[in-house]
């Protein structure tokens, strides 16, 4: 059944576009399921940082020949599990051309096989979803790549990637009335969530955006990492309880500084245990309906709130990604973010 959960998912993301572009500039690739390492942490001195080995393995690439002024909609999916031990799985997508770069990575921990007191995250889907938008007239290689390590330092884990692709979901997305994308990614650092006063966060965050007449309706994606336990001095993140907050996605048209309508996405409560570190959180609101008597004027963001259990937050761009294993060079990539597919129909 999962595997037909999986086919039908990446099916209904689809529909909610606009109509596909010619089928001779539409690229996909499919991922040859294969096992993947995930490293132990490297031994240090006392005194000295704990160290990360992560293993960064490509997985395929699709191209794009784009004008200066077209911005593309790329989609990752991948499916983990029978993990030897927990480890961290990332789906990362690194948009490359002359002179340019967009990267975007989402993870959450795969649990052990049969060994764990949560079974259903012993089995992970990911997607990593955004907009390209490289600003010149130019060929995009986009490429996905899974990153994994394991945080004890004994042994090595692995596990296994079961399945996934990457495509250029839509070849042809709406900009906004200044020519960008409607897409915003939350900034390095942590952005916390958690009770005593209640501290609520409101990321991602997309600001005000305009769009050109014509549009009747917006598809809103938000995707959140959220870490479960926000770190201070003393305070120990090696074993704390569960982290309980829910996540809503709202989406606002605005005449000038007065709000003309809301929606939001269904609420979604999650609680999520340390053991899992950080939890993938994916909102969708697929048919926002543009009103005619409203400015052409919108805002969305994610709403996060803390329930129970121990504070913790929204994870902002993650900073000094190695490119591959073990290299000296490093890249940025996106973590929470929202974008905005503007219809027509």
């Amino acid at each position: 059944m999962r595997r037909i959960a999986f086919l039908v998912i990446g099916a209904l993301s689809l529909t909610v576009l606009a109509a596909p572009a010619d089928a001779s500039t539409v690229t996909q690739v499919r991922f040859t399921p294969q096992p993947v390492l995930a490293p132990k942490v490297p031994a240090t001195k006392p005194g000295e940082p704990v160290k990360i080995d992560q293993e960064v393995k490509a997985l395929g690439s699709v191209a794009l020949e784009m004008s200066a002024t077209q911005t593309a909609y790329v989609r990752s999916v991948m499916r983990a599990n029978s993990a030897t031990y927990r480890s961290l799985f990332d789906n990362e997508v690194r948009c490359t051309w002359p002179g340019g770069e967009q990267s975007y990575v989402t993870g959450q921990n795969v649990l052990q096989q049969g060994a764990s007191l949560e079974p259903e995250k012993e089995d992970v889907q990911l997607t990593t979803r955004f907009l390209v938008h490289p600003g010149v007239a130019t060929k995009v290689t986009c490429t996905a790549y899974v990153r994994a390590a394991t945080m004890r330092d004994t042994l090595d884990a692995r596990f296994q990637l079961h399945d996934g692709f990457l495509e250029f979901a839509a070849t042809s997305v709406a900009n906004t009335a200044d020519g960008l994308p409607a897409q915003r990614a939350t900034p390095r650092g942590l952005v916390r969530v958690g009770p005593d006063p209640q501290v609520v966060a409101r990321e991602p965050a997309l600001p005000y955006f305009t769009l050109a007449p014509g549009f009747t309706k917006l598809s809103v994606f938000a995707d959140t990492e959220y870490k479960t336990c926000y770190p201070v001095k003393d305070k120990d993140c090696t074993k704390p309880p569960s982290s309980t907050a829910t996540f809503t996605l709202f989406v606002n048209q605005w005449n000038g500084d007065r709000l003309c309508q809301s929606s939001n996405a269904t609420t979604t409560t999650r609680r999520m245990s340390y053991s899992v570190h950080h939890h993938y959180v994916a909102l969708h609101l697929p048919d926002f309906k543009v009103r005619t008597d409203c400015e052409q004027r919108f805002n969305a963001y994610v709403l996060v709130k803390w329930q129970d259990g121990m504070d913790g937050g929204v994870q902002g761009t993650a900073i000094g990604l190695t490119d591959s294993r073990g290299s000296a060079t490093t890249h940025n990539a996106g973590m929470s973010h929202v974008f905005v597919v503007p219809l027509k129909s």
